[in-house]
């Protein structure tokens, strides 16, 4: 099982972060490889839909929010490859400290051979990207972009 964690602050007040990750129809605003979001509810233990970009095209899968601390904390796994992300965002100096945690608990044995081969780096390089991503995407909603 790959996991990797990073954290970063954030210059942007933590309402503003916490509007981003905690609405999965915002994630494609600045998750990398997300082109899609289907999700009427937003609650833990609700699913929706997602569609993302691979290395061969699109994927089509239904996440579940496993767990939703309002302003604070959010678990969501994927229920058909195994990856999940959790973000934890707290108020520090004036703007936000994130904490991400991402990685997979392989379904089949093929998403198991797939973060065997690959996971580590994946997700190493995939929190640092949606650090940045999210940092930019907070700041642009400051700005009213």
């Amino acid at each position: 099982m790959s996991v990797h964690r990073r954290q970063a602050h954030i210059d942007e007040p933590v309402e503003a972060v916490w509007a981003l990750v905690a609405d999965p129809n915002r994630h494609p605003e600045w998750i990398p490889r997300v082109i899609e979001v289907e999700c009427d509810e937003v609650g833990q233990g609700c699913t929706y839909r997602r569609v993302f970009k691979t290395p061969v095209g699109k994927d089509d899968t239904t996440l579940e929010i496993e767990k939703l601390v309002d302003c604070r904390e959010i678990l969501v796994r994927c229920l058909d490859t195994g990856t999940f992300t959790r973000f934890v965002v707290t108020e520090a100096q004036g703007g936000t400290f994130v904490d991400l945690e991402a990685g997979m608990d392989p379904k089949t044995p093929a998403y198991k051979l797939v973060d065997t081969l690959a996971g580590k780096r994946f997700y190493r390089r995939w929190t640092e990207q949606t650090l940045d991503a999210l940092a930019k995407a907070a700041g642009r909603q400051r700005a009213g972009i």
